[in-house]
């Protein structure tokens, strides 16, 4: 395998429309103790954008988009149907998957997305957490019934469509009947997803971030004064923990500290491996979502500490990553993209080594592989 990023090899992208969300989830990026944090961009892609940034030559050599968000739900995008149309116009034979919570619009609006797309290689992704009231607990400000209303009108006119399920504490007694609704219903796929976001608790300190707030284990949900709620917490039973939990102790153990274990391990980037690359909802280009959001921790989190912040030093030392100034190419093949491999020898994250990798795609705790989460796939017949 080539240890470097080559524009011909790129066959995936993750391309992230918008920075809007309808939900409020306690730990997504995009929250700060009940509210969207202050310095978030409210932006989206338009299709006038989309179709300056990826010309049909580059569209015809990609395999697959996936279109989600780190900030916001793809679904918000008002141009999103007409995005759609334009990158199967350039290659038919593409496959794409969006992720969303599915709470926007009405069921027409679904029903018009399946007939659309029913020959083409889509698949709307639901992220669902629990029946009834017991999913709004993670997933605030959606609608259970709502949601299942829409699936039902996009699977029923042809769509192809899948429930993502995020295992926690106080929705785990519901994963069973939650797959046996996904059969009766038609999702062609019930994946359960073991979250690895409270490992942040291990490998963060700055106290911008959530994850500085409480003990392992729990996650504060605030409500909109920025007062505790109630919590977020692991689930009991240990098939539906994230393997990463038990290797990071492992290696904490082993190394002493888990941040020794960032400094010596070994990475092997993954966005190389597979050919992919992240587009960001302003634009930028990246090697993945993880390094992009390293960079916004110092842009939009405010984080402070030394040690998060070499992604984001290479950021602005470097050449625009903005597709809008470069071609993608020369984004791909530029500075911050070779130097950011060069980082991977350097001796310690102290010394300029990019953290965000180490733990990403650092080999060992494979938290990359496993990406948020660990998954566990039913197929529906």
């Amino acid at each position: 395998m080539e240890n470097c990023f080559k524009y011909e090899n790129i066959k995936g992208l993750h391309l992230e429309l918008t920075t809007k969300c309808n939900a409020m989830c306690p730990m997504c990026n995009r929250n700060f103790r009940g509210r969207v944090r202050k310095k978030l961009p409210i932006i989206e892609l338009s299709l006038d954008d989309i179709k300056k940034i990826l010309n049909p030559d580059f569209i015809k050599q990609l395999e697959l988009i996936s279109i989600c968000g780190v900030y916001g739900d793809p679904i918000c995008n008002k141009d999103l149907k007409s995005i759609l149309n334009y990158l199967y116009e350039c290659n038919c034979n593409i496959d794409i998957d969006v992720y969303t919570n599915g709470d926007l619009y009405d069921n027409d609006w679904w029903e018009n997305l399946a007939i659309t797309h029913k020959n083409h290689n889509f698949t709307v992704i639901f992220g669902i957490d629990g029946i009834g009231e017991i999913h709004s607990l993670h997933r605030c400000n959606t609608n259970y019934d709502k949601i299942i209303s829409h699936a039902i009108s996009f699977i029923n006119n042809g769509g192809k469509a899948k429930w993502d399920y995020i295992v926690f504490k106080h929705n785990e007694h519901q994963v069973e009947e939650a797959r046996e609704i996904s059969k009766k219903l038609g999702f062609q796929e019930f994946q359960i997803k073991k979250t690895s976001r409270f490992l942040k608790n291990i490998y963060e300190s700055d106290a911008a971030l959530d994850s500085t707030i409480s003990e392992y284990g729990k996650h504060p949900v605030f409500d909109n004064k920025g007062n505790i709620d109630y919590y977020i917490e692991l689930p009991n039973k240990s098939i539906y923990r994230n393997e990463s939990e038990k290797k990071a102790s492992e290696l904490k153990e082993k190394y002493g500290t888990f941040l020794e274990y960032l400094n010596k391990v070994e990475i092997i980037c993954d966005a190389i491996k597979t050919g992919g690359v992240f587009i960001s909802a302003g634009g930028e280009l990246f090697p993945c979502c993880s390094v992009y959001q390293q960079v916004c921790y110092k842009t939009i989190h405010n984080v402070l500490d030394p040690e998060e912040l070499n992604e984001y030093n290479l950021y602005i030392n470097s050449k625009s990553l903005s597709c809008f100034d470069a071609s993608i190419k020369d984004i791909v093949e530029g500075d911050f993209f070779k130097n950011l491999l060069l980082n991977f020898r350097c001796d310690s994250i102290k010394n300029g080594k990019p953290k965000c990798c180490s733990r990403t795609c650092g080999k060992g705790l494979d938290a990359h592989k496993n990406g948020h989460t660990t998954d566990i796939k039913y197929e529906v017949k």
